[in-house]
């Protein structure tokens, strides 16, 4: 269950209250909303890990920003320069066209057994076992798990206490377990402030800001809503993970423009939304079952009309 933190001024109690019980309907596990570094919403009693599915991507995005300020990766970076040759099904002249950023971006040229598929830095398409290779890479320069290095350049600073990685059953075309990431609500929030802050915690400058920058643009023509791994609210068209299909509009059309978000399977949710210096973070759980298709529009509209000042 969540609760109201305090009454605010700006922001109207019962409509937050309406909220929360929407959120709880809809299969919520916890729920944490920040306005202005104050926390209106929070979770009642311990802390729920749970599987946060592909908000994970968005945490990974900011570790290979954090990776290319320490000079260990750069985004234009051939793949083939950090892991060895025919680590694809491809011609190993489209191989070597595959970079850091291709990755990111999601526009592989590769199904998910990373067979060709489409032209390697063309089409948007979705695809969870080349991304994961990103964290091979992070390993294999660091000489750290990758809960080592995201303890150490991430997770610590930032206080978040209930956040690691844990492999899943699937592997990778080479053997290498994929991983999930575990995390709380309160957990997610800190990497929402950290961003709205760019990339500045405890006056550290954590993720470059340029990165930050960078990681909400459109990186591709078809699918201009998706960066590096973060979904920004401005394009006017996107493409959704497994569908293919192009959609007109905003991939939030009641939130506004400048927001930008992580977005995982069954409902589990990052969003940061600079104008009001808000953070919502949203976690939920499998057993909930898929999460209603409008589910985001309708809790923009009830968030929004609660906000009074």
């Amino acid at each position: 269950m969540n609760e109201i933190v305090m009454s605010n001024s700006d922001w109207s109690t019962p409509l937050l209250e309406e909220l929360i019980q929407y959120s709880n309907d809809h299969g919520t596990t916890e729920l944490v909303v920040d306005c202005n570094q104050q926390r209106l919403i929070k979770p009642v009693g311990t802390a729920i890990e749970t599987d946060i599915f592909a908000v994970q991507k968005g945490i990974l995005s900011l570790l290979i920003g954090i990776a290319e300020e320490k000079y260990l990766l750069e985004t234009c970076d051939a793949i083939n320069h950090h892991l060895d040759p025919e680590w694809t099904a491809l011609s190993p002249w489209h191989e070597a066209s595959v970079t850091i950023e291709t990755l990111l971006a999601m526009t592989t040229g590769m199904d998910e057994q990373l067979q060709p598929l489409g032209e390697v830095g063309g089409g948007w398409r979705y695809n969870n076992t080349a991304y994961n290779y990103l964290k091979k890479i992070l390993c294999l320069h660091t000489g750290l798990s990758l809960n080592e290095l995201s303890r150490e350049w991430l997770f610590n600073p930032l206080g978040m206490k209930n956040t690691r990685w844990e492999a899943r059953e699937q592997k990778l075309p080479d053997g290498t377990a994929i991983t999930g990431l575990q995390s709380t609500a309160d957990d997610l929030a800190k990497i929402g402030r950290l961003v709205l802050n760019e990339g500045v915690w405890n006056d550290m400058q954590i993720v470059p800001k340029h990165y930050l920058n960078q990681m909400t643009q459109g990186a591709s023509s078809d699918n201009p809503a998706w960066g590096f791994c973060w979904w920004n609210n401005c394009a006017d068209q996107f493409m959704l993970p497994m569908k293919d299909k192009i959609y007109s509009g905003n991939v939030v059309p009641t939130a506004p423009e400048d927001l930008i978000s992580v977005r995982g399977a069954f409902g589990n949710l990052l969003y940061i939304l600079p104008r009001y210096s808000l953070v919502v973070a949203r976690t939920r759980k499998t057993e909930a079952g898929k999460s209603a298709p409008d589910f985001e529009s309708e809790f923009w509209r009830r968030l929004l009309l609660a906000k009074l000042n």
